[in-house]
Formats: C-alpha cells, sequence, structure tokens
C-alpha cells in the first residue's frame, strides 16, 4: 500500500507546538491523526445528560483512554455528535472509546453522516441515509496498549465517500439496556487538504498590471485612454 498522499508531520503548519504534533502523528501508520483539524469549540451534541461536554470527547492521543471525562446520552439512548474540522479532510479511519463489550451502556448502532452544515436534529437524520451504517457492539478487533489496556476501536471508512469532507455526524443508538449510551473518545485518521496564502503579498498589485490599476478606485476612461487620478 502507497503512503504517498498521507499527512505527515512535515505537512502541518509550523504554528503547532512540538508536543502537539507528536500527538498528532501517534498511532500512524496508513493514516495519520486528525486531532489538530477538529474544531473542537464547535462540537455539539444532542440528547447529551451534559449538553457542554460534547467536545470533551475529542481529546489528544495521549488521552483517548481516559474515561474521567465523557458524554452519556438523556432520555434515552440515541445521542449525536457532530464534529466539524477547521479544513476539508479525507477520513480513512474511525477511532472510538466506548464501554468495554457487553457493558450496559455500550451502543451497539452507529450512523454515520458527511457534511451536514449544522448540528441536524433526531428528525433530519431520519430523512437522510447514512454513509455508514456500523454495528458498534463489539470491537472489530481486540487490542491492548502497552500497560495492557483496551485500547480504542478502529473503523475503516468508506473513503470514496469521504474524500472531501468538513464535518462528520455520529448517531449512537441501541445500548444493551436501551436506555443510555456513553462515548469516552471520538477521533479520525485520515490526510488534510490545507490551502496556504501569503499574507506579505496582501494588498499589492503585481507589477505587470500595477500601470492598470486605479489609484483611491478612482478611474475614468476617455476614449481609449483610462485616466488615472
Amino acid at each position: 500500500m502507497s503512503c504517498a498522499d498521507d499527512l505527515t508531520v512535515d505537512d502541518l503548519t509550523t504554528s503547532v507546538a512540538t508536543d502537539v504534533l507528536e500527538r498528532v502523528s501517534a498511532g500512524e501508520g496508513a493514516n495519520a491523526n486528525l486531532w489538530a483539524f477538529i474544531d473542537r469549540d464547535n462540537v455539539v451534541g444532542l440528547n447529551l445528560v451534559e449538553p457542554g461536554n460534547a467536545p470533551k470527547v475529542i481529546k489528544t492521543w495521549d488521552d483517548r483512554l481516559d474515561e474521567e471525562e465523557f458524554v452519556e446520552s438523556g432520555v434515552d439512548d440515541e445521542m449525536i455528535l457532530h464534529v466539524p474540522f477547521t479544513a476539508s479532510v479525507r477520513l480513512r479511519t474511525l477511532l472510538l472509546h466506548l464501554p468495554g463489550q457487553g457493558h450496559p451502556h455500550r451502543p451497539g448502532r452507529l450512523r454515520l453522516y458527511a457534511n451536514l452544515p449544522n448540528a441536524p436534529d433526531f428528525a433530519d437524520l431520519e430523512a437522510l441515509t447514512p454513509i455508514m451504517d456500523l454495528d458498534v457492539s463489539e470491537p472489530p478487533i481486540q487490542r491492548r496498549d502497552g500497560a495492557g489496556r483496551r485500547e480504542v476501536d478502529e473503523w475503516s471508512l468508506k473513503v470514496q465517500r469521504m474524500a472531501s469532507v468538513f464535518s462528520v455526524t455520529l448517531l449512537f443508538s441501541e445500548a444493551n439496556t436501551s436506555a443510555r449510551s456513553t462515548v469516552f473518545y471520538v477521533g479520525f485518521k485520515g490526510d488534510a487538504k490545507q490551502l496556504s496564502m501569503d499574507m506579505s503579498k496582501l494588498g499589492q498589485i503585481p507589477a505587470a498590471n500595477a500601470a492598470d490599476k486605479p489609484v483611491d478606485g478612482v478611474a475614468e476612461k476617455k476614449g481609449n485612454y483610462t485616466t488615472i487620478r
């Protein structure tokens, strides 16, 4: 498998701190962790016991297994998490840390939608067909970290359907108890398309066309001439 088009640390802006770069690149294989491109302040959750907790599940790689901060559903086991990005991204892998297999609060079903401009409500999603409908009742692969802790689950995504994504909406449901769903961590792997601009050139007129540009926005045409005042 070629990794030539994968995001690397060198592709990130130099304004990102070194320790952040290390966390972003952690777990890198065929993909790179996209934590740095999630608009964490604008992550929204619906039907949460604590609505303001939605951004808390967007953790650094170092904190992915932390279970002190989490979100849980309110009146039933359905829960929406809407995750916007700060750049157009290509998603390849979904990372989840959920309660263990068989736990009463582990959701059993996840429907995934892309590029919704705002956080939808449940009625909105019922009218839409998800890009993926996953059975998350058990991990795809049982994995442990170096300390023997249960690792995050990794779900492969349909890359061809997620080549240019600016938001992802996750609908969790069907917990074992059908009463409450809990999520500790949400992350993504893939690569980001970053646009760059030389800010020093803003407001400058290219030399080839400088003579044709009006000064102070005022120009008067006379015959075949343009008079600049």
